[in-house]
């Protein structure tokens, strides 16, 4: 499983308009400044979290971007999905709900019967997925993330 940086800024982000005050409008260009990255990045990450429902942009004076919901009701498992795609990369490892469509370049393994890694990449799957539904924006905030 691999983090890329949009997930790393996206929540980084996320989480400082949190702090912010997740109903009032931030500017990508304050959100860059704040999180020191590019707003050209964080532009392609918002557009993204827009198209999934997590964030709407207002334009004009007193604009910027909002959550569509409070964050105790966005889900760490909805901005990932959002920002990544192959989140569990072996082809043998089905896609869970939410999650965007693999590549159509993966072709799943021929060896998924007999493969002796296979149960590994599924349990590390489940577990990922699980710690990233139990919690929310709002617990990442807070420094409670659950675990178990």
């Amino acid at each position: 499983m691999l983090i890329s940086t949009r997930s790393r800024y996206g929540l980084r982000a996320l989480a400082e308009m949190v702090r912010h005050g997740a109903d009032k409008p931030v500017s990508l260009a304050g959100l860059a400044a704040s999180e020191e990255v590019s707003t050209r990045y964080l532009e392609q990450i918002f557009s993204k979290l827009r198209a999934r429902g997590i964030v709407k942009g207002r334009r004009g004076p007193g604009g910027g971007y909002t959550l569509t919901r409070p964050p105790s009701e966005i889900r760490l498992f909805d901005v990932i999905c959002a920002l990544e795609s192959g989140m569990f990369t072996p082809s043998c490892i089905d896609d869970l709900p939410g999650m965007p469509p693999r590549s159509k370049a993966a072709a799943p393994c021929g060896r998924i019967r007999d493969c002796v890694t296979r149960s590994l990449w599924l349990a590390m799957r489940d577990s990922c997925a699980g710690l990233l539904m139990r919690n929310t924006l709002e617990d990442l905030v807070r420094g409670s993330i659950r675990k178990a």
